[in-house]
């Protein structure tokens, strides 16, 4: 199931792509404020390099200091068409960081969703390694390179595998979400014969032609902790897919693995559903995401308060998105206790960033976190005031 941890991973990783965004787009507004005082080589008239070039300069600098400030560009001594190259390419990037927010804003609930997609491919993983393992079995002439299997049974007879083959929730929702190995057919028969086929527990299953319950869960059990989530080449192949695999694996892990198990329950073999409430996660996303964006620029400025031997340009680019985030959800979330959230920051920072960023997060947050509560600026309720008094 989702984490409250898992979630703010993917809003940091967004407001990371965010940050990117603007970059860019700032960079390419510069480019084209530098096109606009290049000398026209089509003109019969002598060009001022020089003065094109001090013209190029001062609209950069009326430029950032327009995106810094937030207003248009103004300088009672610059030139008309300075000021109108510094206003144009204001304009430009303020409409792309718009457009780029909304686009992340969207692909940051994509990113959730997605996770829901790498546990449906993991199962339905399983059950290709079930039709592969049965079309080697009824191959006519096996491959003389090959250490040869006896084959008594094969993996697509296994009850588990065949209830997910059969079963039309899951059939459903690989057709509705376009998951399907149909072009991947190559890596199954490789994955299938480097991997599974040599492995002793899957040549020990297949040279049985009874199994019981216990063996048959086991066996599955076995193929998705060992084989599917630890050998790397089917790793690499999932995070191929999914770029956000390493964190979402924990948790695709989990739902799976309970899956496996229902199988053999009373009721059936039943779909986890991938959050217990969607409604409160996805409003705890977009209220974090917003707030983080919409709020920039209020907690840079409580931040550079407490960065006093750090220039802010200076503090690791990740570690300030952690600290602004941090910030973020102390201000906006009346009900998570300050430590929470402080704690959980410290460990992002601890796996994502430097191998110091834990302890210079977590003195910013503590000495911050104290000052604004003396300042009555954090209001927290319920379990968060107790956690904090």
């Amino acid at each position: 199931m989702l984490s409250r941890r898992l979630l703010r991973i993917k809003v940091m990783q967004t407001l990371y792509a965010l940050r990117q965004a603007h970059q860019s787009t700032k960079q390419l507004a510069h480019d084209g404020i530098s096109d606009q005082f290049q000398p026209d080589l089509n003109s019969m008239k002598p060009q001022n390099k020089r003065q094109l070039e001090g013209y190029r300069q001062l609209a950069s600098l009326l430029f950032d200091e327009a995106i810094r400030t937030n207003q248009s560009a103004q300088d009672d001594d610059a030139p008309t068409a300075v000021l109108n190259a510094a206003n144009s390419a204001l304009t430009y990037y303020q409409n792309r960081s718009r457009k780029d927010q909304q686009f992340l804003s969207g692909r940051l609930l994509e990113a959730v969703k997605d996770i829901y997609s790498d546990y449906l491919r993991v199962l339905q993983l399983l059950v290709e390694y079930g039709h592969v393992s049965r079309l080697d079995r009824e191959r006519q002439f096996p491959d003389p390179d090959e250490t040869p299997l006896t084959y008594e049974s094969d993996l697509s007879q296994n009850s588990i595998i065949r209830a997910l083959a059969e079963h039309e929730p899951l059939q459903n929702e690989l057709v509705r979400r376009g998951i399907s190995f149909a072009d991947d057919l190559a890596f199954l028969r490789k994955t299938y014969k480097e991997v599974l086929k040599p492995d002793e527990t899957i040549r020990a299953y297949c040279s049985t032609k009874e199994h019981n319950p216990e063996d048959e869960q086991a066996l599955v059990q076995y193929m998705l902790r060992q084989l599917l989530f630890k050998t790397d080449k089917i790793r690499d192949y999932l995070a191929e897919i999914d770029l956000a695999w390493t964190e979402n694996s924990e948790v695709v892990r989990g739902m799976a693995i309970r899956t496996l198990k229902s199988a053999q329950s009373v009721t059936g073999l039943k779909l986890e559903q991938l959050t217990d409430d969607w409604e409160a996660d996805e409003r705890f996303l977009d209220d974090l995401y917003q707030n983080a964006v919409q709020r920039d620029a209020e907690i840079e400025e409580l931040l550079v308060e407490h960065l006093k031997n750090w220039e802010i340009d200076r503090v690791a680019q990740l570690d300030l998105i952690i600290l602004k985030l941090a910030v973020c959800e102390m201000l906006t979330f009346a009900n998570i206790p300050v430590k929470v959230t402080i704690n959980e920051y410290i460990d992002l920072a601890k796996t994502y960033s430097t191998p110091k960023s834990g302890t210079f997060v977590n003195g910013i947050l503590d000495n911050l976190s104290a000052k604004l509560s003396a300042s009555g600026k954090l209001r927290k309720s319920g379990r968060g005031l107790l956690d904090n008094k």
